[in-house]
């Protein structure tokens, strides 16, 4: 896999923290080639906290990585509950770099609110880089700020997204409420 010149020391990290944390939580190695920017996993076999799929979350952690987030939200898709999800803006909506940057301004909102609402009433986190749009969360909650996050593409007004995520902010909540103070007889 490939990664942005911009990101390799996010990866690697102060004194090579970020690589090293990810190499023994996963069981794996990885080796990154700063000029070309070229990365490579393989897992160690042998470790005791070996597992076929670590090589695939710790793919998944450096794509995240590549595409804008901090080590630390990255970290997140450890969980097996938590996915990515990528929007590549340049093949959505074609080469045209004044229509991408635009919906990446939508997307964003001003002062960034829209995409503060995105996480916080979707449980997610986003990350605008480059030309795409990324989103690390669990399934559920994917499935939300995929939601949102498509709508602001298709150009649905701001008021209408952030009516959308308080609706599904406030039946998440109603759920968990049911399930907290169900009576029992």
């Amino acid at each position: 896999m490939k990664i942005g010149k911009k990101r390799i020391a996010v990866l690697i990290g102060k004194d090579g923290e970020t690589k090293n944390e990810i190499e023994k939580l996963l069981a794996v190695k990885i080796d990154i080639d700063s000029k070309t920017g070229e990365c490579d996993i393989k897992p160690l076999i042998n470790n005791p906290d070996y597992n076929p799929v670590n090589t695939l979350t710790g793919q998944k952690i450096i794509t995240a990585i590549a595409r804008g987030f901090n080590p630390i939200k990255a970290m997140k898709l450890v969980d097996e509950n938590f996915d990515l999800e990528i929007f590549n803006l340049f093949s959505i909506l074609g080469k045209s770099d004044k229509r991408i940057k635009r919906i990446k301004g939508r997307i964003i909102g001003r002062n960034g609110e829209m995409r503060k609402a995105i996480e916080k009433y979707a449980e997610s986190y986003i990350s605008v880089y480059g030309k795409t749009v990324a989103i690390i969360s669990d399934y559920e909650n994917l499935q939300i700020a995929r939601k949102a996050v498509s709508m602001l593409i298709n150009g649905m007004p701001h008021h209408v997204v952030f009516k959308y995520l308080e609706n599904k902010y406030n039946e998440k909540k109603k759920e968990m409420f049911k399930k907290l103070y169900k009576p029992e007889f």
